[in-house]
């Protein structure tokens, strides 16, 4: 009888196949968390550190900050994407079809036009399948959107994840960004930060975004403050473009982080 039972089985597998077509790993994982930009921004907190003195390890690198177009839904995976695009359109040429996404002059990058910007971004809203099976992208989509498109225009691309767990790894972070890449912040809900910095103490005011969120990294800043001659905190932050609207750039906060995945994407 189990013999039986298992043939059945196979027999209604193969015909499921048939049926319904093969199945594609990219989009099956239906139960995934949904990145999209359903957030309220909520200002709650001004935190004030005194010291004596301190010291700052930090690269801030130029880096686009789009938002998404009027009535697009959802669209944090495509405004993401859109800057990782944009931002190696820089290093490697023809990212953007017919279009430089900075100014040769100094190298820092153009504001969101109203021509290309919005072509990439619709391209990959569609390739990322975003709003197909709930509300925003998956992390599967996001990742396989993206490579369809920098695929597509010619170049390799890989993605690193520096997150195990409850870690990251911040050498690693540092490192791509020394090395002019950007990294792919897929968070829970989470704290941004601006930060005003004072001779003996600065003011980091915190910025909830309430839900699952995509921004892009392009610096890191690591502050240690210092009173009596003793280190008594020190603080580690990713410099994020956050594609929200009116909230164009911030600081992440690495430790401890609220993070899902964080890819170093990779394009040769």
């Amino acid at each position: 009888m189990k013999r039986i039972k298992n043939l059945i089985i196979s027999m209604l597998v193969v015909l499921s196949v048939g049926m319904l077509g093969a199945w594609t790993p990219e989009y099956a994982i239906s139960a995934e968390d949904r990145y999209a930009d359903i957030v309220a921004l909520s200002p709650y907190a001004t935190e004030i550190i005194a010291f004596d003195q301190k010291e700052t390890d930090m690269k801030l690198n130029s880096a686009p900050q789009y938002k998404a177009l009027s009535g697009m839904l959802n669209a944090c995976g495509a405004v993401a994407g859109s800057e990782i695009v944009a931002y190696y359109d820089k290093y490697y040429s023809n990212m953007i079809p017919d279009w430089q996404s900075y100014f040769p002059a100094n190298g820092k990058y153009r504001a969101q036009d109203k021509v290309y910007v919005p072509s990439v971004m619709n391209e990959l809203y569609s390739l990322m399948r975003t709003n197909v099976n709930d509300v925003g992208v998956s992390e599967s989509d996001f990742v396989y959107g993206l490579k369809q498109y920098i695929n597509s225009n010619g170049y390799s691309v890989g993605f690193q994840n520096v997150v195990n767990g409850t870690s990251i790894d911040y050498s690693a972070c540092k490192s791509a960004i020394d090395n002019n890449k950007v990294i792919a912040l897929l968070s829970r809900a989470v704290d941004v930060y601006n930060i005003t910095e004072n001779p003996t103490q600065d003011s980091i005011n915190s910025t909830t975004i309430s839900d699952l969120h995509i921004m892009v990294a392009s610096g890191y800043k690591e502050i240690k403050y210092y009173k009596g001659g003793s280190l008594f905190r020190t603080d580690r932050y990713l410099f994020v473009s956050t594609g929200l609207d009116g909230y164009g750039t911030a600081y992440y906060k690495v430790n401890p982080h609220s993070l899902n995945y964080a890819y170093v994407v990779n394009i040769s």
